[in-house]
């Protein structure tokens, strides 16, 4: 028989973080929204703008528009490598291999390091100066130009990767980097999850080890799966620090993400009113892209 809690003791427990929730989250949310109605510079008094700012946005020569495609671009090119590398690895270490720790190790490690760092680091990495590690391998190979296979041993001058109009080009890498470990882990925690009897079943059936991996492991991780890729879309859409850190703090129109683009409006332009119709924007372009990720991505549970 089970105990029924009371009511009161249940509200009491309950009343204090949806109280904070309520005041931290909601409250703001709905100010924000408010804000995106009007033409505000964070000083005078809010002056009523309506559907003006989301009018801006939905225009076809909209910064928005440019900023959500470098999102799409950022989150496809990286998200893509991300998911297939941290499946290759999870499953290679799940398999069996010499040294598994040590590669958990040396493939979490960017995780530990703040985003911030991590930019920094491939700052260096993309420099043009005798620091850059891709641009002295590139002049030791003669190859520091763009069409550079026509001519391999002329030596041309280093290219400037962090540059705006070429940034959108160097931020996959980095973000494959700093994120594989983490979705790596993720998905080898739910390989090991997975009864080792039904490799065996496989082996007898003769299947090699490609067939077991989306026989076996896909179907039997699918739930953790669908989260990773969630949490990669999600992350593709609301990337801001490390777009801001490689320019500077000074974003051009070339790379603005959809962050970086509300936080300039916000903060440098004081445009309150546009930049928080962007966040509203963003917030439901997230909350779309997880709802509409879900419905696609769902599956009969399968128990084992």
């Amino acid at each position: 028989m089970t105990r029924r809690v009371p009511t009161g003791f249940l509200a009491a427990f309950l009343a204090p973080p949806l109280v904070l929730y309520g005041v931290f989250v909601l409250l703001p949310a709905v100010n924000a929204f408010r804000y995106s109605l009007t033409d505000w510079d964070g000083l005078g008094d809010p002056r009523w703008a309506g559907l003006k700012h989301y009018r801006a946005i939905a225009g076809s020569a909209s910064e928005f528009g440019e900023a959500l495609w470098h999102n799409v671009y950022l989150a496809a090119v990286s998200g893509v490598v991300i998911l297939v590398l941290s499946l290759f690895f999870a499953y290679t270490i799940h398999r069996g291999i010499k040294g598994a720790r040590l590669y958990r190790v040396t493939f979490f490690f960017p995780n530990v390091i703040s985003s911030v760092a991590v930019s920094l680091l491939w700052i260096l990495v993309y420099s043009t100066t005798d620091v850059g590690v891709l641009n002295s391998l590139l002049k030791w190979l003669h190859a520091t130009a763009p069409g550079f296979y026509g001519a391999l041993f002329q030596e041309r001058p280093p290219i400037p990767f962090t540059q705006s109009d070429r940034l959108l080009t160097a931020l996959p890498p980095m973000m494959v980097w700093a994120a594989t470990g983490f979705f790596m882990v993720l998905f080898l925690a739910a390989m090991e999850n997975i009864p080792e009897t039904y490799y065996e079943a496989a082996k007898l059936d003769g299947a090699s080890s490609a067939r077991m991996f989306f026989s076996v492991t896909i179907p039997l991780m699918w739930d953790v799966l669908t989260t990773g890729i969630i949490f990669l879309i999600i992350g593709g859409l609301k990337i801001f620090d490390t777009v801001w850190v490689m320019e500077n703090g000074r974003p051009g129109k070339s790379t603005h993400t959809i962050a970086t683009l509300m936080y300039s409006k916000v903060f440098e332009e004081y445009n309150i009113g546009y930049g928080t119709a962007v966040a509203v924007c963003l917030f439901v372009l997230v909350l779309l892209a997880t709802m509409v990720s879900f419905r696609l991505l769902r599956r009969e549970r399968l128990e084992y």
